[in-house]
């Protein structure tokens, strides 16, 4: 990472400047080093990467769970691309990259907080000039967005999103997609995110829905399970779940409901019964367009996490009650996307 990006960086705890030792550079870019505190506090930097996640954080069965899930499909952001900028786009009121490229520009700093395999800090890297901060707590999600996206103008860097490394007011946007409800306090994380964006700035921040009651209650009890597995258990549980997704989608057969069950919050009219299954009994993801590893990843990925908060439409309004103006709100089954400006 280069020193002037590194310069940019606060001890998470305190907020205070931090003292560059470089131990191996090229040129300005520094290789490994370490940056120090006032205090004392040493956070290494290894192979470009400035880490400041704490043992404990890193420890996580959910932090372990995502870095299982890198490591194992390398090619899952190229495999699912298409499908996820798309819905990127339409969820937060984009449609187009070309309006997305329109939003971003002028933008200095980019948050994507909780980059994953880096999907959406490679798209705001082409659609914009920015810095773009690629953050994550998976140390292995990194290093495989590292590899896959060479801009310089991303940076990597190991961080919660409790205790980011970042002086308030930092960034002009911040992109937090499908991350913030795996923290272990989700409203607390987003308090945080809203202190490192500037006045003006603007943010784009997706949750997991609540689901029917049936579903909450399945997909706890799976979860219960599962979560406690090795990540090649969990895989192989999830296998099964995924063959039923696969075979009802098959059927391609259509339901119709003809009235409202609210006691189960099943609504009326025709439904494809694949999708019947999926957001009313349990979670079994099926889509054509993925091979079955990918999809049987994406069911791992819910059921496997030990921290999957989800939220009814009311409950995360209410996070932009005060301070912000919607720009764009998306309700959906699967979750809820808000694109909000910090006044």
């Amino acid at each position: 990472m280069l020193r002037e990006t590194l310069a940019c960086l606060n001890d998470p705890d305190s907020g205070e400047i931090l003292r560059l030792a470089a131990l191996k550079a090229n040129g300005g870019d520094v290789i490994d080093g370490e940056l120090t505190g006032k205090g004392g506090q040493k956070f290494a930097i290894r192979q470009g990467i400035p880490s400041f996640v704490p043992a404990d954080v890193a420890a996580r069965q959910t932090t372990r769970s995502f870095a299982q899930k890198w490591a194992k499909h390398h090619y899952y952001r190229e495999h699912t691309n298409r499908f996820y900028t798309d819905w990127y786009l339409q969820r937060y009121g984009f449609f187009e990259k070309e309006s997305l490229r329109e939003f971003l520009s002028g933008t200095r700093r980019i948050l994507d907080a909780g980059t994953g395999a880096g999907r959406d800090a490679a798209n705001f890297a082409t659609l914009s000039n920015a810095d773009i901060f690629a953050v994550d707590t998976s140390i292995e999600a990194l290093e495989i967005a590292r590899r896959n996206i060479l801009e310089p103008r991303v940076h990597f860097i190991h961080a919660d999103l409790h205790k980011l490394p970042f002086p308030n007011e930092f960034f002009d946007f911040i992109n937090c997609d499908q991350v913030i409800h795996h923290t272990p306090d989700p409203h607390a994380a987003f308090k945080v995110l809203t202190k490192k964006l500037k006045s003006g700035g603007r943010i784009c921040c997706y949750v997991y829905r609540k689901k029917t009651p049936i579903r909450e209650f399945t997909d706890d009890l799976v979860r219960a399970r599962i979560s406690k597995l090795s990540a090649d258990e969990a895989l192989q549980q999830c296998e099964a779940i995924t063959r039923f997704g696969q075979k009802l989608a098959e059927l391609k057969l259509s339901v119709e409901i003809e009235e409202d069950i609210p006691a189960l919050g099943i609504s009326r009219g025709a439904v494809d019964i694949q999708r019947l299954f999926h957001w009313n009994i349990f979670k079994c993801f099926w889509n054509d367009e993925f091979d079955f590893f990918t999809n049987n990843i994406i069911n791992f990925d819910w059921y496997h996490p030990e921290f999957c908060f989800r939220f009814m439409p009311d409950e995360f309004r209410s996070w932009f009650a005060e301070g912000w103006e919607i720009e764009a709100w998306d309700s959906q089954e699967a979750g809820l996307s808000c694109r909000a400006r910090k006044k």
